[in-house]
């Protein structure tokens, strides 16, 4: 029947065409086909195999970018490139910010004037430096979003030259950016950067204007954190997934943007319980009572797959081959009451009060001065649960 439908929308015979043949079987193959059959009766799923179907739509890249963006499409393309039969571009966030960044500089065709201060600092700084150092960068869903904001924040710096003084950057006085920054919200601090970056360069003599510190720093309490902790372990109707996160979250302050990047083998049962390696020198003991949510997560997630590709991922995502996207699991936290950012601080801020940060260094990937600037924010310790040895849970999945 699935293979009726399909053949039905892809044409694959009219004319004949061994890629939509393949794009047949591979939707055919999956474990789940009632999940493709329930995905391509949705309005925009249909339309786009029906537009592969009469040829009107090319299986590659850049027919595929030059569509509105949809789930429907990078649901399809992931499939492709899982089954090799579109190329891997790469990192997906990298590929993302290369998208936004071509069309954010064909939005600004019509003022010449912006767009020839802004593209240096975008392509050489900031894309440039992404692509050069994406090996090494640990977080680059944070970084895209980062390079995002600040190159955001200069093309506003730029068009509030443009129309409130008519000048340009280079001609712009250092009472212009102080006005600029003073009399706006806090997020034209990011245009700094840009700033900077253009008197290391020559393009300016101009200073980033007086510093706005953060009037605060979120910080939940230690009662605010502990009903958080208990709410998602008690919340057997939620996702697992965010469920999780937010409990490892919670637990060791790291960041969402690094433990949806987690892979299936940072997870070991060991004799003492479970372990999860959080990119230290040395994994961490997961405690009992959030070991077992994690374990039913893994089992669950393992019956459930809907594509016959695995990835490895700890934290899988809709799309095939791709781990869950951190903004996703932001907002399902947030729907079930949990402050991320706040909670975050709060957990790292007890953390450095129960054990020294070179230590706590060690076990969670972070630097020291980053830890010790959480310590010298924190309050009072948190009693943590207990971590009961217990008996392995056999081959589920979870390497010994």
């Amino acid at each position: 029947m699935l293979r009726e439908d399909l053949e039905a929308l892809l044409s694959p015979n009219d004319p004949p065409d061994l890629r939509i043949k393949r794009l047949v079987n591979v939707l055919c193959g999956v474990d789940r086909p009632a999940s493709i059959r329930t995905w391509m009766r949705g309005g925009a799923a249909n339309a786009l195999l029906t537009r592969l179907g009469r040829r009107e739509l090319d299986l590659d890249h850049a027919a595929f970018d030059a569509l509105p963006r949809s789930t429907a499409i990078e649901h399809l393309r992931s499939l492709l490139v899982a089954h090799g039969m579109l190329p891997d571009r790469g990192n997906v966030d990298l590929a993302r910010f290369d998208l936004w960044l071509d069309q954010r500089l064909r939005d600004l065709t019509a003022r010449p004037r912006i767009v020839a201060a802004l593209e240096p600092f975008a392509r050489w700084h900031h894309a440039r430096r992404l692509h050069d150092d994406a090996s090494r960068i640990r977080n680059l869903n944070y970084a895209t979003r980062a390079a995002k904001q600040e190159i955001t924040e200069a093309g506003r710096l730029l068009a509030w030259l443009d129309v409130t003084h008519d000048v340009a950057l280079a001609d712009a006085e250092e009472r212009h950016i102080d006005e600029y920054l003073s009399a706006g919200p806090s997020t034209r601090k990011s245009a700094r950067n840009f700033i900077n970056w253009n008197r290391t360069i020559g393009a300016t003599k101009l200073r980033s204007g007086r510093r706005r510190d953060a009037i605060s720093t979120p910080l939940a309490t230690d009662t605010e954190r502990v009903q958080n902790l208990s709410h998602l372990l008690g919340e057997t109707d939620a996702p697992l997934i965010p469920r999780v996160v937010g409990l490892l979250m919670l637990l060791y302050g790291t960041p969402i943007g690094r433990l949806v990047q987690l892979r299936r083998d940072a997870v070991t049962e060991v004799p003492d319980g479970m372990r999860i390696d959080l990119g230290g020198t040395q994994p961490a003991l997961v405690p009992g009572p959030i070991s077992a949510v994690v374990f039913e997560m893994i089992t669950t997630v393992a019956a459930t797959r809907t594509a016959a590709v695995d990835a490895g991922w700890l934290f899988p995502g809709r799309r095939v081959g791709r781990h869950i996207h951190p903004d996703s699991v932001r907002n399902q936290l947030r729907s079930l009451g949990v402050s991320v950012l706040a909670g975050r601080n709060a957990t790292l801020a007890d953390l450095t009060h129960q054990l020294h940060p070179a230590v706590l260094a060690d076990i969670l990937g972070y630097t020291n001065q980053t830890l010790t600037k959480h310590a010298l924010r924190g309050g009072l310790a948190f009693a943590s649960y207990t971590a009961r040895p217990r008996e392995p849970r056999g081959s589920s999945g979870l390497r010994p």
